[in-house]
């Protein structure tokens, strides 16, 4: 979840530079945030009513190794203490390029007036491993220079970036679910924003720039459709639980943020690498075609 804010929250600029109004470039990008190694498993020493021989499991993103887990409920005067054992999810880190988190990008950005220029972003729908992927968003970027007049000539350009975005995935829990149950689906709901100091030295053929600023954005997940849980009470007494939509919450990540890239022009072409300093570092690889 928070790989996928990251990642889909990168990429946004290769120059501090406006277009002209009415200058336009079109651009493919691929960010990928890679997760810190904390986030790669989860201890579950100080879980109740679980027990393995593990000491921690892995999240989504981490190995791909398979663990015993026991399950306990206790008695609530009703129902008698209740125990299974499952095997808990294996991570799908060898799945993602890198092991990181990739988010593909198709963004457009338009000269406007007032030295200003709106960025329009879209992720192409991405549906593999059970995963459908939505993104979109926009983006201003303001130049700062044109206020100091004295320093238009140079080529170091200084602009105002504001960003904001939204990301929607679905992921198929029946497909790969071992516990009985109906339409189980997982709903992830992302928003991002940026705002950031953009900087930029643009020379003829090569730029360098970065950027400066804070970051950040919310999440939601909610796990729906109906589990069918077995267990077997100590006297071998089977029972069945039900649960209907078990799951609903929210994460939310804020970031001081710092990048550094580089790209390079042939003529009407150009293509861009940049790094991306924060929790999931990100790098951000990118072609573009430029008018005006």
């Amino acid at each position: 979840m928070k790989g996928a804010i990251y990642s889909s929250n990168g990429g946004w600029f290769n120059t501090a530079k406006v277009h002209r109004k009415f200058g336009f470039d079109l651009s493919l990008k691929l960010n990928l945030s890679f997760v810190p190694k904390s986030d790669q498993f989860f201890s579950i020493n100080n879980l109740d009513y679980v027990t393995s021989s593990a000491e921690n499991l892995p999240t989504i993103i981490g190995e791909s190794r398979v663990e015993e887990i026991i399950l306990t409920i206790p008695t609530d005067g009703i129902l008698p203490e209740l125990t299974t054992t499952v095997s808990a999810p294996k991570g799908i880190k060898n799945k993602f390029p890198l092991g990181g988190v990739a988010a593909p990008i198709l963004q457009l950005g338009i000269g406007l007036p007032f030295n200003t220029e709106a960025v329009i972003r879209y992720s192409p729908e991405y549906h593999r491993q059970g995963i459908d992927m939505t993104l979109k968003g926009i983006g201003f970027k303001h130049d700062l220079m044109q206020y100091f007049n004295p320093f238009t000539k140079f080529p170091l350009k200084i602009s105002a970036f504001s960003s904001f975005s939204k990301m929607d995935i679905d992921y198929n829990i029946q497909s790969f679910s071992s516990v009985d149950g109906s339409d189980q689906l997982s709903e992830f709901s992302l928003n991002n924003y940026n705002v950031l100091l953009v900087y930029s030295i643009d020379l003829p053929v090569i730029s360098f720039y970065g950027s400066l600023g804070y970051s950040g954005g919310s999440s939601s997940f909610k796990m729906l459709g109906e589990y069918n849980l077995n267990y077997v009470s100590k006297n071998n007494i089977p029972f069945q639980r039900n649960l209907v939509d078990p799951i609903n919450m929210r994460f939310e990540v804020n970031d001081f943020q710092t990048s550094l890239g580089v790209k390079y022009k042939f003529t009407v072409f150009s293509a861009s690498l940049d790094y991306t300093f924060q929790n999931y570092n990100t790098v951000s690889i990118g072609i573009a075609a430029n008018i005006r």
